[in-house]
Protein backbone atom coordinates (compact mmCIF):
# COMPACT_ATOMS: atom_id res chain seq x y z
CA UNK A 1 0.00 0.00 0.00
CA UNK A 2 2.83 2.40 0.93
CA UNK A 3 4.66 1.62 -2.30
CA UNK A 4 1.47 2.28 -4.30
CA UNK A 5 0.97 5.66 -2.60
CA UNK A 6 4.60 6.58 -3.26
CA UNK A 7 4.24 5.72 -6.96
CA UNK A 8 0.95 7.65 -7.13
CA UNK A 9 2.55 10.76 -5.61
CA UNK A 10 5.49 10.55 -8.01
CA UNK A 11 3.13 10.20 -10.96
CA UNK A 12 1.12 13.19 -9.81
CA UNK A 13 4.25 15.33 -9.71
CA UNK A 14 5.65 14.03 -12.97
CA UNK A 15 2.62 14.39 -15.21
CA UNK A 16 3.35 18.03 -16.05
CA UNK A 17 -0.11 19.28 -15.11
CA UNK A 18 0.55 20.44 -11.57
CA UNK A 19 1.14 24.10 -10.68
CA UNK A 20 4.43 24.14 -8.76
CA UNK A 21 5.39 26.85 -6.22
CA UNK A 22 9.09 27.74 -5.80
CA UNK A 23 10.28 30.16 -3.12
CA UNK A 24 13.33 32.34 -3.79
CA UNK A 25 14.62 35.89 -3.73
CA UNK A 26 12.66 38.78 -5.24
CA UNK A 27 13.24 42.23 -6.74
CA UNK A 28 11.14 45.36 -7.39
CA UNK A 29 8.45 44.19 -5.02
CA UNK A 30 5.35 45.14 -3.07
CA UNK A 31 5.94 46.15 0.56
CA UNK A 32 4.18 44.13 3.28
CA UNK A 33 3.76 45.57 6.77
CA UNK A 34 1.43 42.77 7.85
CA UNK A 35 1.97 39.03 7.71
CA UNK A 36 -0.64 38.19 5.05
CA UNK A 37 -0.81 38.62 1.29
CA UNK A 38 -2.73 37.18 -1.64
CA UNK A 39 -2.48 36.62 -5.37
CA UNK A 40 -4.28 34.73 -8.10
CA UNK A 41 -3.82 33.45 -11.63
CA UNK A 42 -6.02 32.45 -14.58
CA UNK A 43 -4.41 30.59 -17.49
CA UNK A 44 -4.51 32.47 -20.79
CA UNK A 45 -4.68 31.40 -24.42
CA UNK A 46 -1.95 31.01 -25.65
CA UNK A 47 -0.85 29.62 -22.27
CA UNK A 48 1.73 31.11 -19.94
CA UNK A 49 4.46 28.77 -18.72
CA UNK A 50 5.12 30.52 -15.39
CA UNK A 51 4.72 33.73 -13.49
CA UNK A 52 6.52 35.45 -10.64
CA UNK A 53 5.22 37.45 -7.69
CA UNK A 54 7.27 39.01 -4.91
CA UNK A 55 7.00 40.90 -1.65
CA UNK A 56 9.19 42.69 0.91
CA UNK A 57 8.99 41.60 4.53
CA UNK A 58 8.65 44.99 6.25
CA UNK A 59 6.98 43.59 9.39
CA UNK A 60 9.97 44.20 11.72
CA UNK A 61 10.07 40.44 12.41
CA UNK A 62 12.13 37.61 10.95
CA UNK A 63 9.68 35.03 9.60
CA UNK A 64 10.30 31.38 10.44
CA UNK A 65 7.78 29.80 8.03
CA UNK A 66 5.54 30.59 5.06
CA UNK A 67 2.13 29.01 4.39
CA UNK A 68 0.26 29.21 1.07
CA UNK A 69 -3.42 28.17 1.21
CA UNK A 70 -4.60 27.54 -2.36
CA UNK A 71 -8.09 27.31 -3.83
CA UNK A 72 -8.06 26.11 -7.43
CA UNK A 73 -10.09 24.84 -10.36
CA UNK A 74 -11.22 21.21 -10.25
CA UNK A 75 -8.48 18.79 -11.28
CA UNK A 76 -5.52 20.97 -10.33
CA UNK A 77 -2.98 19.37 -7.98
CA UNK A 78 -0.50 21.76 -6.36
CA UNK A 79 3.06 21.00 -5.32
CA UNK A 80 6.18 22.79 -4.13
CA UNK A 81 9.88 22.74 -4.94
CA UNK A 82 12.42 24.26 -2.56
CA UNK A 83 15.52 23.60 -4.69
CA UNK A 84 16.24 27.36 -4.98
CA UNK A 85 14.93 28.30 -1.52
CA UNK A 86 17.46 30.35 0.50
CA UNK A 87 15.07 30.69 3.46
CA UNK A 88 13.84 27.25 4.57
CA UNK A 89 15.13 23.67 4.49
CA UNK A 90 11.98 22.12 3.07
CA UNK A 91 8.41 22.37 1.86
CA UNK A 92 5.43 20.06 1.84
CA UNK A 93 1.96 19.97 0.36
CA UNK A 94 -1.20 18.84 2.15
CA UNK A 95 -4.68 18.39 0.70
CA UNK A 96 -7.06 19.87 3.27
CA UNK A 97 -10.53 18.45 4.05
CA UNK A 98 -12.18 21.41 2.31
CA UNK A 99 -10.41 20.60 -0.98
CA UNK A 100 -7.86 23.39 -0.62
CA UNK A 101 -4.13 22.77 -0.75
CA UNK A 102 -1.72 23.97 1.94
CA UNK A 103 1.89 24.44 0.91
CA UNK A 104 4.18 25.02 3.89
CA UNK A 105 7.78 26.23 3.59
CA UNK A 106 9.60 25.67 6.89
CA UNK A 107 12.73 24.40 8.63
CA UNK A 108 15.74 26.44 9.74
CA UNK A 109 19.43 25.63 9.97
CA UNK A 110 22.80 27.41 9.77
CA UNK A 111 22.25 28.46 6.14
CA UNK A 112 18.44 28.76 6.08
CA UNK A 113 17.56 31.47 8.61
CA UNK A 114 14.01 32.35 7.58
CA UNK A 115 12.88 35.54 5.83
CA UNK A 116 14.58 38.57 7.41
CA UNK A 117 12.78 41.89 7.80
CA UNK A 118 13.74 44.96 5.79
CA UNK A 119 15.79 47.59 7.57
CA UNK A 120 15.41 50.05 4.66
CA UNK A 121 13.21 50.18 1.57
CA UNK A 122 13.74 52.30 -1.56
CA UNK A 123 10.71 52.80 -3.82
CA UNK A 124 12.43 54.62 -6.66
CA UNK A 125 12.93 58.08 -5.22
CA UNK A 126 16.54 57.32 -4.26
CA UNK A 127 15.75 57.88 -0.60
CA UNK A 128 16.06 54.90 1.70
CA UNK A 129 13.26 54.83 4.21
CA UNK A 130 10.73 52.55 5.81
CA UNK A 131 7.75 52.46 3.47
CA UNK A 132 4.02 51.94 3.95
CA UNK A 133 2.20 48.79 2.92
CA UNK A 134 1.12 48.67 -0.69
CA UNK A 135 4.12 50.51 -2.15
CA UNK A 136 5.26 48.66 -5.26
CA UNK A 137 8.42 48.32 -7.38
CA UNK A 138 10.55 48.72 -4.26
CA UNK A 139 13.94 47.28 -3.32
CA UNK A 140 15.08 46.46 0.19
CA UNK A 141 18.02 45.91 2.50
CA UNK A 142 18.92 43.26 3.43
CA UNK A 143 18.30 41.90 -0.01
CA UNK A 144 16.82 38.61 1.23
CA UNK A 145 13.97 40.50 2.93
CA UNK A 146 12.60 40.67 -0.64
CA UNK A 147 11.17 37.17 -1.28
CA UNK A 148 9.53 35.86 -4.43
CA UNK A 149 7.40 32.94 -5.56
CA UNK A 150 7.82 31.46 -9.04
CA UNK A 151 4.80 29.44 -10.13
CA UNK A 152 5.08 26.93 -12.96
CA UNK A 153 1.74 26.73 -14.83
CA UNK A 154 2.79 25.25 -18.19
CA UNK A 155 0.09 22.61 -18.51
CA UNK A 156 -2.88 24.37 -16.93
CA UNK A 157 -5.77 24.50 -19.39
CA UNK A 158 -7.00 27.87 -20.65
CA UNK A 159 -9.45 29.33 -18.13
CA UNK A 160 -8.28 27.21 -15.18
CA UNK A 161 -7.45 29.39 -12.20
CA UNK A 162 -6.40 29.47 -8.57
CA UNK A 163 -6.09 31.94 -5.72
CA UNK A 164 -3.51 31.94 -2.93
CA UNK A 165 -3.75 33.29 0.61
CA UNK A 166 -0.22 33.61 1.98
CA UNK A 167 0.75 33.85 5.64
CA UNK A 168 4.21 34.71 6.96
CA UNK A 169 4.74 33.03 10.34
CA UNK A 170 6.85 34.69 13.05
CA UNK A 171 8.34 32.82 16.01
CA UNK A 172 5.92 32.38 18.88
CA UNK A 173 6.56 34.73 21.82
CA UNK A 174 7.13 31.78 24.17
CA UNK A 175 9.89 30.41 21.90
CA UNK A 176 11.47 33.84 21.69
CA UNK A 177 11.34 34.26 25.46
CA UNK A 178 12.89 30.81 25.98
CA UNK A 179 15.70 31.71 23.58
CA UNK A 180 16.32 35.04 25.34
CA UNK A 181 16.23 33.40 28.78
CA UNK A 182 18.74 30.77 27.64
CA UNK A 183 21.04 33.48 26.29
CA UNK A 184 20.85 35.44 29.53
CA UNK A 185 21.66 32.34 31.59
CA UNK A 186 24.64 31.60 29.36
CA UNK A 187 25.93 35.18 29.77
CA UNK A 188 25.52 35.01 33.55
CA UNK A 189 27.25 31.64 33.62
CA UNK A 190 30.13 32.94 31.49
CA UNK A 191 30.44 36.16 33.51
CA UNK A 192 30.67 34.16 36.72
CA UNK A 193 33.78 32.53 35.27
CA UNK A 194 32.39 29.02 34.95
CA UNK A 195 32.38 28.87 31.16
CA UNK A 196 35.52 28.03 29.28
Amino acid sequence: MVAFLGISCTAALADGTDPVMKLGGGGNSEVLTGNTFSFGFTQTNPPSSSFFIDFINNTHQRMTALDLLITGSAGLVFSCDNSIDPYFTGCNTTLEENGKYLIAFSGLDATHLGIPFATFVDCGDGVEELEDAGSTSCTAKPRLSDFGITVGVTDMASGQSFSVAGTLIAPEPSSLMLLLAGGMLFLLYKRAGFAV
